[in-house]
């Protein structure tokens, strides 16, 4: 109801507004909506970590939802993030932005350029690597030894997954292997809700068609993690990704169940937008410190 309401009042706007003032009455729309979903959630689940969910850097609300995890788990501040497209738009700048240490993995090569101009390099000791590189069930794990080697570590504390293909057969891989971060993201296809069950057929060279056949259902990602001990602790309002906690973190966080924790399709929430456009300015800054 809300979407097709949202869809007359966008049409009806653009009829009187220009460009800016247009952009302005969806975000007003928009952040209404995120309030009255959360209300919602709140009167049901008041201990859920998605009310805790804001943006800085994210696409969404991931920027809350990783702060109020790391609240209750120990981590020396070491992430790997698994695309990333430009930068300006992930789960770890943010964090970057307050001290911590890792590797951007971005598949597109004019992405990496990108990135690569806008901080001068793609390689900075101590503070961030960046690869580019199409990520498949065969590298994976030479990726996670490099990411390690990078900062002399044994231990990713965050892990941020979305490839929009081979998503769990990477997530998979990687835990058949024994890397086991302390905290995963992972995007969920968030049009089947538990118990469904649905994953795409493994491809190497897997491209995102733009269709609905993308990554895995949330109940899939939940029977995998739950196999090498893990727990579903949260997923952000938009219904975009699912973040899981080793279990021996898990009793800091109230225990809901899949089907409780699911948050529905709600792609009109996404991207929440900011007053400024995002960039990678005062990251440049930190990254040249010292050099």
């Amino acid at each position: 109801m809300f979407k097709s309401l949202f869809k007359k009042q966008v049409n009806n706007a653009q009829r009187f507004f220009g460009t800016y003032d247009l952009i302005k009455v969806q975000s007003i729309q928009q952040e209404a909506e995120y309030k009255r979903v959360k209300d919602e959630i709140a009167a049901q689940y008041p201990d859920s970590i998605a009310l805790c969910g804001y943006k800085v850097y994210s696409q969404t609300d991931e920027d809350g939802i990783i702060e109020e995890i790391f609240k209750s788990i120990p981590n020396d501040k070491r992430f790997l993030e698994i695309g990333i497209q430009t930068g300006i738009e992930c789960n770890s700048l943010f964090l970057l932005l307050q001290g911590w240490k890792g590797t951007w993995v971005e598949g597109d090569d004019k992405y990496c350029k990108k990135i690569a101009k806008d901080l001068n390099g793609t390689s900075f000791k101590n503070k961030l690597s960046v690869e580019n590189v199409f990520v498949d069930k065969e590298n994976i794990i030479d990726i996670f030894n490099r990411a390690n080697g990078f900062f002399e570590s044994t231990e990713i504390d965050f892990f941020s997954l979305d490839i929009d293909g081979n998503d769990y057969h990477i997530m998979e891989q990687l835990l058949k292997h024994s890397f086991f971060p302390k905290v995963i993201c992972v995007e969920y296809n968030a049009k089947f809700q538990p118990p469904l069950k649905f994953k795409v057929k493994y491809n190497k060279s897997i491209v995102w068609d733009g269709t609905d056949y993308q990554g895995c259902t949330l109940q899939s990602y939940a029977d995998l993690f739950a196999a090498f001990n893990y727990t579903l602790v949260c997923c952000n309002i938009p219904g975009t990704n699912a973040f899981f906690v080793r279990n021996e973190f898990a009793s800091s966080f109230k225990t809901y169940t899949t089907t409780e924790l699911y948050q529905p399709n709600r792609y009109y929430l996404s991207p929440i937008r900011l007053a400024h456009k995002p960039s990678l300015h005062y990251l440049k800054d930190i990254l040249q410190e010292g050099k």
